[in-house]
């Protein structure tokens, strides 16, 4: 299992044929338990409503020095690079507000998608990229043009790339602005999150990952979320989280106030 960037064979089917499909990432990997988890991701994901999130915490917090933003199942980076491009670019004093929510602490379980989120380079599709000049007039002051390819050692079974796929791609590197913003590590969020310690001051980002999760198993973690944010703090889910569990009811029962589609704010 490997990750590398490497110059694209044009015309070559053999190349192709190795590429995983993304959007901008789509492994899929079986964990020690047996769960089967996903890492299906894009820039800017449209379940979050991301120029109100990044105003609503940027006003929420204003009265704190520092705010530690932790996020699991942070997957090949688009995530992190999201909030941080949404935070810069919403704060109105030449970005020093923002400042005070970095680095972000980005944790994944799965080593190779560590690894690709660490190397810098993120592979991104036509929507990735529609969704970057929906939210800042130049995405290339966040990232510079590559004419390489990251590949993530992937299941293949989930590999199913076509050419219309292979000419939509396109992978960046991202600029400092962002990788000096955010500390990706490998780490198990249930572990992470018996470590966490807030003073009121948490944004604690958890998207589209405890929709893969039993019933019993979501609400243990809603349960200790609540037990380890103290109030004000903030709590950030997926629309994917709510397709088979009624998160909304629970996050109420654990006495979380709803801001937004998908944010919650510990009362």
């Amino acid at each position: 299992m490997n990750i590398t960037a490497f110059m694209p064979a044009v015309g070559n089917t053999n190349t192709r044929a190795k590429i995983p499909s993304f959007k901008t990432n789509t492994r899929k990997y079986i964990q020690q338990n047996s769960d089967l988890m996903g890492c299906t991701t894009c820039m800017l994901r449209d379940d979050l409503y991301w120029r109100g999130f990044s105003d609503f915490v940027l006003k929420n917090f204003k009265n704190k020095d520092k705010v530690n933003v932790v996020m699991f199942a942070s997957s090949d980076g688009s995530e992190a690079y999201s909030t941080i491009i949404s935070l810069l670019e919403n704060s109105k004093d030449k970005n020093e507000t923002a400042q005070k929510f970095f680095p972000i602490k980005a944790y994944d379980i799965d080593e190779e998608i560590v690894k690709a989120a660490k190397s810098g380079y993120i592979n991104t599709r036509s929507v990735d990229r529609m969704n970057l000049l929906m939210h800042c007039e130049d995405y290339y002051k966040y990232f510079n043009k590559t004419d390489r390819q990251l590949v993530i050692d992937a299941d293949p079974a989930s590999t199913n790339f076509n050419n219309d796929d292979y000419c939509d791609l396109k992978t960046f590197k991202a600029k400092r602005i962002l990788t000096d913003n955010v500390k990706f590590n490998q780490g198990d969020m249930f572990s992470k999150l018996q470590e966490l310690k807030d003073n009121s001051d948490t944004v604690l980002m958890c998207r589209n990952v405890l929709g893969y999760f039993e019933n019993d198993k979501i609400e243990n973690f809603v349960k200790l979320v609540s037990q380890k944010l103290k109030s004000g703090s903030i709590f950030v889910v997926g629309e994917h989280d709510f397709v088979l569990y009624n998160l909304d009811e629970c996050l109420k029962n654990y006495g979380f106030e709803k801001i937004m589609t998908n944010v919650y704010k510990k009362a």
